[in-house]
């Protein structure tokens, strides 16, 4: 009861506040009638101040909250959902999506651990380099485009670790029906509990769309700038470590554990120009059954990765003679430019032809006389329908190098039904080869043993899917894959040393994962499950994932005050069993595989109260309640130990105007 009335307090202090939001966006004064008694009850007046519908604006001037909608790369659109569920508690974070098959690190906007083996870029393009920023990096894909009958603000804030904040603010509007912009901007800074692990990041996000009255022109076009800047301390020594997990009370304040760095800072920073525009060929009055339309998307970003150490550390050798600090710096540039035809026809479906020019350019030690890298310009062509066919959905995608080193091949076959009735199925096939990543070909370090070039052959998974979504059993995925050439970094020595070394997997790994999720109802209480199993065949221990991993959140959900307050409480548990996880290796900005500790095997448990009134959502969570008494056992990776426990406050607010 403590719990709820503590969250009751924050939100009637925030009362005023939203008052004066309702008037902000009303078309017309509001007139208060006189009051019949001196005397008004706390539930009346909340009810006139708060009165709220679910979904739909306030007031019948406004329009319908359906069309605010964005829109993704592909041109699938969504409106706006400003409802409170248990998928938006899920989401509540600093990436913004559900990260189950994540692990989060003891610092917000640090790193995150795999617990499964992440393929989720059907991409023939070089993999993203330096792994441990690809989490919270923005790529195209993610970006998305809106159109809004009126302005549309959004507010997020979210308290973090220790001395910042997090914070996410975003506004679109459509200046006429045919052209909308959005600008949004992305900040945190948060100190963390640990010595130098203080993280920070930046994010600026423009975009703008355009369709011509006449329908026969329109584009997309973003700018979006990131830049992480993240203290690295290498994670606990062999002495830490040991009096961490004895729970000696002098060591409940972490800054007292002894870190393996205390001067290393790594940064990130990327930009990014794209644009995707599209003339209609076909007349309008022509073009109701059938549609040809050319296409040219354009692509250019920078991208650079730093590694700064005042002084060198034993744990990575000798520093290069001549060099009084280590200044690592790596950089990408890439130009993409493709050119489509797009044809839409009753009979043929939509056919698309893609030709892909990719030009690329990589240094590594780039701020060194002694810099070293590569540049190429290569050529791809792809083919891919869309074909609707007796209630189902057809794709297919096939992908073909023409010429080049580091462009891959990809062919993906997808058969889904599109009936509206219980039972929902999705079946798949992907083969794929593409560059596991610039970084593990070719890189210099200020370290004199941190300097490798290599040969590195293309990553092949072939992987088949289902995917089932059923009233009765819920949500279950099955994936299959053979992984062929699986890349990795090892250790050179395992004597007390984190000098990374590359290898490829010369057998072919066999890999298993089938997830689950159903969520049951009883009345105004819920149990929300999430099931993950894993199986790895493989000549050692290269690809290492938990074998089970767990999500169950029992909660409460009701409205009180009269309609005003809709609220869900509960308490969410995530496990997943030991296993060998990587460990992160902050020099090259990614992880390296481990075979001497096990983590996992402990539950986090998290309490939470969440609360809508009108438009606004707000969350108030007691992550890793249970860590005060179940004993100091929980890592996010063999050196760094996970969150303790902390209660933490946001919301996000939209604004209709």
């Amino acid at each position: 009861m403590k719990f709820y009335s503590f969250f009751v307090i924050i939100f009637v202090s925030s009362f005023s506040l939203l008052y004066s939001q309702e008037h902000q966006t009303e078309s017309k004064p509001v007139v208060v009638e006189e009051e019949t008694t001196k005397q008004k009850t706390t539930t009346n007046t909340l009810k006139n101040i708060l009165q709220i519908k679910q979904d739909t604006l306030d007031k019948s001037p406004k329009a319908d909250i359906k069309k605010y909608i964005s829109i993704n790369i592909q041109g699938d659109s969504i409106y706006l959902d400003t409802t409170l569920t248990i998928k938006k508690h899920y989401k509540f974070n600093y990436l913004r999506k559900d990260n189950l098959e994540l692990l989060k690190y003891s610092n917000i906007g640090q790193t995150y651990n795999n617990l499964t083996h992440r393929f989720d870029d059907l991409s023939f393009l070089p993999e993203f380099s330096f792994s441990s920023k690809s989490h919270a990096y923005l790529s195209s894909n993610d970006i998305k485009y809106f159109q809004v009958p009126t302005p549309l603000t959004e507010m997020v804030f979210k308290t973090v670790m220790k001395q910042g904040q997090h914070t996410d603010v975003f506004f679109t509007t459509n200046t006429s029906e045919n052209f909308n912009f959005s600008i949004a901007f992305k900040g945190l800074r948060s100190l963390g509990n640990y010595q130098n692990i203080l993280s920070g990041s930046k994010f600026f996000r423009f975009t703008t769309k355009y369709n011509s009255s006449n329908e026969r022109y329109n584009f997309k076009m973003h700018f979006v700038s990131q830049g992480f800047e993240n203290k690295e301390n290498g994670g606990l020594n062999d002495e830490s470590i040991l009096n961490f997990e004895s729970e000696d009370p002098l060591f409940n304040e972490r800054s007292k554990l002894s870190v393996k760095f205390e001067d290393a800072t790594n940064y990130f920073s990327s930009k990014r120009y794209f644009l995707d525009h599209q003339f209609l060929l076909t007349k309008k009055k022509d073009s109701v059954n059938n549609k040809f339309s050319l296409g040219h998307k354009f692509e250019y970003e920078t991208l650079s990765s730093s590694y700064v150490q005042n002084v060198a550390s034993s744990f990575y050798g000798d520093i290069t003679p001549g060099l009084n600090n280590v200044d690592d710096k790596a950089e990408i540039k890439t130009t993409l430019n493709e050119f489509y035809t797009d044809l839409s026809s009753n009979f043929f479906g939509k056919i698309k032809v893609i030709y892909t020019n990719y030009n690329y350019s990589y240094k590594s030690n780039s701020l060194s006389n002694e810099q070293v890298g590569f540049n190429q310009n290569e050529n791809a062509i792809s083919f891919k329908l869309n074909k609707n066919l007796f209630n189902h959905s057809l794709k297919a995608t096939v992908t073909k190098n023409l010429f080049g080193d580091r462009l891959g091949n990809l062919i993906n076959l997808n058969i889904s039904s599109n009936a509206e009735n219980n039972l929902k199925y999705s079946l798949g096939l992907n083969i794929i080869s593409k560059h596991p990543g610039f970084y593990y070909e070719l890189y210099k370090s200020g370290y004199s043993d941190i300097n490798w070039e290599n040969d590195i052959k293309q990553t092949q998974i072939k992987n088949i899917f289902l995917d089932l979504q059923s009233n009765l059993i819920g949500n279950l995925n099955l994936d299959f894959r053979l992984i062929d050439n699986y890349t990795y970094f090892s250790l050179i020595s395992e004597e007390k040393t984190l000098i990374p070394a590359v290898n490829q997997n010369s057998s072919t790994i066999d890999y298993l994962k089938i997830k689950w999720n159903k969520e049951f109802k009883f009345g105004k209480f819920a149990l929300d499950n999430s099931l993950v199993y894993q199986n790895v065949a493989q000549d050692g221990n290269f690809l290492n994932v938990p074998e089970f991993l767990s999500r169950n959140t029992i909660y409460y959900s009701n409205t009180v005050l009269k309609g005003a307050l809709f609220f869900q409480t509960g308490l969410s548990v995530k496990y997943f069993s030991k296993y060998y996880s990587n460990e992160y290796n902050p020099l090259i900005s990614s992880f390296h595989v481990q075979n001497d500790k096990k983590i996992g095997g402990f539950p986090m448990i998290d309490i939470f109260v969440n609360a809508k009134i009108k438009q606004t959502r707000l969350f108030l969570k007691a992550e890793h309640f249970n860590s005060t008494f179940s004993g100091n056992n929980f890592y996010s990776s063999p050196s760094y130990p996970y969150r303790d426990f902390v209660i933490r406050f946001g919301l996000v607010w939209n604004f209709f105007n």
